[in-house]
């Protein structure tokens, strides 16, 4: 089978980036062919992973993956834009051009879904589409968008989504597909550190997005918590980036005595070395406006380790 993905893919943090990865992964070892297109060189600085082009490359020399990015300079235009999904368009049909491909997949609807359907539509190559949380919550039903969504949702081959979404998405009259949204790489995602040391300190992890929003993510409640902590015996570990760092540590600092050291956010395929260090995970997303399965829950699970999700 021959597969085009349309979606975020590393160096993008997130779950969907991380989410397609894994779905690379799990094709290519299926030994179908798989192309990937994608605007992840255009990220920005403070959602950016380090460290990702040296196993990008090997996936791309020795797996065969056909990686297309459309990051770089546009022509100037008044009014200027990066054109992400003119671009992405443009990437796919050439593409799809290459010879007999068997479907598009895209991951998140703007702008990759929207892509992805007018390349179907020029094409014939059937789409399916997967969703986040996100781009449901802000752009499904959003006047600027939500016309064009529900139509990229209904003229879709299938829409693959969860419980949780299942009754929206259906509404817009889309073939649906009920089913876990993330597909765990159970090989990967393997306990390797064996048994905590007697007496050791207890180590808890909050790993995630650290944007303007993070009380919405819970980080407010887990300083809080950790405050009360003895730190001889617990240790928290904040792994993330993003916009809202600096505001962040400013408040975590006055309620701690001094500023937690934010620790860069890691590729999805160093996450289970990450996991396998830690006791708990800490996923505090019930106040956040957008409703989504973790990804990380789901993995610290598959690996025995404890999730937190209310303090």
């Amino acid at each position: 089978m021959r597969v085009c993905i349309v979606s975020k893919f590393p160096p993008i943090e997130g779950g969907i980036a991380a989410r397609t990865y894994w779905r690379v992964r799990r094709l290519l070892d299926a030994g179908h062919e798989v192309a990937v297109v994608t605007n992840a060189g255009s990220v920005e600085q403070e959602y950016r992973i380090v460290g990702c082009d040296e196993h990008i490359d090997w996936l791309v020399r020795e797996r065969g993956l056909h990686l297309h990015d459309v990051s770089g300079p546009v022509p100037w235009h008044v009014p200027c834009s990066p054109d992400y999904l003119g671009r992405l368009l443009n990437e796919i049909l050439l593409v799809l051009r290459s010879g007999e491909w068997d479907r598009i997949e895209s991951d998140y609807l703007v702008p990759y879904g929207i892509a992805a359907y007018l390349a179907s539509k020029l094409t014939g190559v059937p789409h399916i589409v997967r969703h986040g949380g996100s781009d449901i919550a802000k752009f499904l039903d959003h006047p600027a968008y939500s016309t064009m969504l529900h139509g990229v949702l209904h003229d879709a081959q299938l829409v693959i989504t969860d419980d949780y979404h299942e009754h929206i998405i259906r509404d817009t009259g889309a073939k649906t597909e009920t089913r876990p949204i993330y597909e765990i790489y159970e090989s990967a995602f393997e306990r390797k550190s064996g048994s905590r040391v007697s007496g050791s300190p207890m180590v808890f992890a909050y790993i995630g997005k650290v944007n303007h929003h993070w009380r919405r993510k819970g980080l407010d409640k887990i300083v809080d918590w950790y405050a009360e902590q003895d730190r001889s015996k617990t240790i928290l570990r904040i792994v993330g980036q993003g916009v809202g760092e600096s505001d962040f540590a400013g408040w975590a600092g006055e309620r701690l005595g001094a500023s937690p050291l934010l620790e860069p956010f890691v590729p999805p395929w160093d996450m289970p070395e990450l996991l396998d260090s830690v006791d708990g995970v800490l996923v505090l997303d019930s106040d956040h406006v957008v409703k989504n399965t973790s990804m990380l829950a789901m993995e610290a699970r598959q690996m025995g380790i404890r999730v937190i999700e209310s303090l």
